[in-house]
């Protein structure tokens, strides 16, 4: 899946708004996202369990979907 420099940017931005928002989570997308760690990484790095990062992984992931859908439709 390529993302084009639009969609990188409406990431970004809804990005910007989850670190407001929620910045532990907005630290998850980011380093699984754009760095590329893996679950495990990314629990060693923040001291906490791998099931717990998925769990936000995927609230980041809905968030964000959310987000960029909300902002396509303004």
């Amino acid at each position: 899946n390529v993302i084009d420099d639009r969609e990188l940017s409406q990431i970004g931005g809804a990005l910007d708004e989850m670190s407001k928002v929620d910045p532990a989570l907005a630290e998850i997308f980011d380093l699984k996202f754009f760095c590329g760690f893996s679950f495990a990484e990314i629990a060693g790095i923040q001291g906490i369990t791998e099931r717990t990062v998925q769990r936000k992984w995927e609230k980041a992931r809905i968030y964000l979907h959310r987000s960029i859908r909300a902002d396509l439709t303004q």
